[in-house]
């Protein structure tokens, strides 16, 4: 039988858990400091996320925090978006075929400075081939700052 009290510890420190991984991801997969949200001035970057990506972040963390861990701007994958030369894209995302012909996509059209691709569960083979092969097309193999999931 469930409860509606108060959370439990076992919640809580799950939530804080949640939490670090997320900064972490936002951070470029680079640890946070304790006690702090970054110890220098945050990476500017755009954050990019589908519908599922969307419903673990905006219980987590508020507007401000993203904007504290330098998100200027967050958009959803299917939206129209224009090219932010000198940005760095975070990707929070399902590993779908649409989503990934979506990265394709941004990354031919040269949108981003680089790309950091965290995928909610593991990016099955056939669509990481895709992500590669599309980003050898669009010469932009440097631009891939890491592949990860979250």
């Amino acid at each position: 039988m469930a409860t509606s009290g108060p959370p439990t510890s076992y919640q809580n420190v799950l939530r804080d858990k949640q939490i670090a991984a997320l900064k972490r991801m936002l951070n470029l997969n680079q640890p946070t400091p304790r006690g702090s949200v970054a110890a220098s001035e945050p990476v500017w970057k755009v954050l990019i996320y589908d519908k599922f990506g969307s419903d673990i972040i905006s219980p987590l963390l508020s507007v401000r925090e993203l904007r504290d861990l330098g998100v200027t701007l967050h958009l959803q994958v299917d939206a129209g978006r224009e090219q932010i030369s000198d940005a760095v894209a975070v990707y929070f995302l399902m590993p779908t075929a649409a989503n990934v012909a979506r990265i394709c996509q941004d990354c031919r059209a040269q949108l981003y400075d680089k790309y950091y691709l965290n995928f909610v569960t593991a990016i099955p083979r056939p669509l990481l081939e895709e992500v590669a092969k599309a980003s050898l097309e669009a010469d932009c193999v440097p631009q891939i700052g890491k592949v990860c999931r979250q």
